[in-house]
């Protein structure tokens, strides 16, 4: 844990005194950061090969409007056939993974999309709670672990789609932060067909984008669209596009609205946190209140802020994205639910 807060608390520090968008630096942050983290003690690397995936560290439950929001079928592996029974015919399949200290069973987590689509209804419903691994407090691991985990769940939709309940082309998944890389991995390795589409809430950037020890991770030739959410660009997560499609809500950095109590050290953590967790509570929104969260096509943040854009292509975030949509897409939000507000002015954050 204490490696962990030598990567978010000097790039959050400086992050919060120089302008969102500035690239030089961020690079110089991720420069820094690199140097802090990139020796790690007290961690044996062959624990890894002793690391299983199996049905208990890795638990796929499957969900629909039917079951209801408190009841769900555990998806064996090698077992899918067992969902026959209850899989809704001609719907397509939403899967979601959680990130880092996280689970499905947290409600105040990113559940929250599998509760709105089954919510919603007229879908079916996968989670991946990969808890038994994200749990471990030392990041590394599980940031390691989660090519493991993207093939072991590669092989299980295989088998969903090779028992005819849905096609490759009607999979959608959704990962936040390592599950958004776990999402990319699993893309990358299905046999059966290439996945519709990838959303990618705030992947992770430690161990990815900087400090690279982490070669498999989210990229836009893993499905046929990927679209990917910043909310904390430059410190947990990722802050260069990723995916055929990039979303920047209020810049996509640190600290969105909301999450900003001044520049106090024991509160830079929750800052953090509070941003990297707002890519899935905006997700969630859009899954409710569909075509909102109306995002446009523009070079940068500053040039969306000063009303410089050069096209006047637009798409809703999230849910309702186009999959037709390329190049970068900014927008404003609220600093509480529903986040939908294109009016919000830029001292709101």
């Amino acid at each position: 844990m204490r490696r962990t807060m030598l990567l978010i608390i000097p790039t959050t520090i400086l992050a919060l005194v120089v302008q969102q968008n500035n690239a030089c630096f961020v690079k110089s942050a991720l420069r820094f950061v690199q140097k802090a983290i990139v020796r790690w003690d007290g961690f044996d690397s062959k624990y890894l090969q002793t690391l299983s995936v199996n049905d208990k560290n890795v638990d796929i439950q499957y969900w629909n409007s039917k079951l209801g929001n408190h009841k769900s079928i555990k998806i064996r592996f090698n077992h899918e056939y067992e969902l026959s029974e209850h899989w809704i015919p001609d719907k397509p399949l939403k899967v979601i993974l959680h990130g880092w200290l996280d689970s499905i069973i947290h409600e105040d987590g990113v559940s929250c999309i599998k509760t709105a689509y089954v919510y919603v209804g007229g879908y079916n419903v996968i989670t991946v709670d990969w808890g038994g691994i994200a749990g471990f407090r030392n990041y590394m691991l599980p940031m390691l672990m989660t090519s493991k985990i993207g093939a072991r769940l590669a092989k299980v939709l295989d088998n969903i789609v090779h028992l005819g309940l849905v096609q490759s082309e009607d999979i959608h998944l959704i990962g936040h932060s390592l599950g958004a890389h776990i999402a990319g991995v699993c893309g990358s390795l299905t046999k059966s067909g290439k996945i519709g589409r990838i959303t990618g809430l705030d992947p992770a950037g430690p161990g990815f984008e900087f400090a690279k020890l982490q070669k498999k991770g989210l990229k836009k030739s893993d499905a046929q669209f990927v679209d990917v959410i910043h909310t904390s660009g430059g410190s947990t997560g990722i802050y260069h596009s990723a995916g055929h499609a990039d979303f920047f809500p209020n810049g996509g950095s640190v600290p969105q609205p909301g999450c900003y109590d001044g520049i106090k050290l024991e509160r830079i953590i929750g800052l953090v946190g509070c941003s990297h967790s707002r890519a899935y509570m905006l997700y969630a929104d859009s899954v409710y209140y569909p075509g909102t969260l109306m995002a446009y096509k523009c070079l940068s943040w500053n040039d969306y802020v000063n009303d410089d854009c050069d096209s006047d292509e637009k798409t809703p975030m999230g849910h309702g994205a186009s999959p037709t949509v390329r190049g970068d897409f900014y927008f404003r939000t609220t600093s509480s639910p529903p986040y939908d507000d294109p009016d919000a002015p830029k001292q709101d954050l």
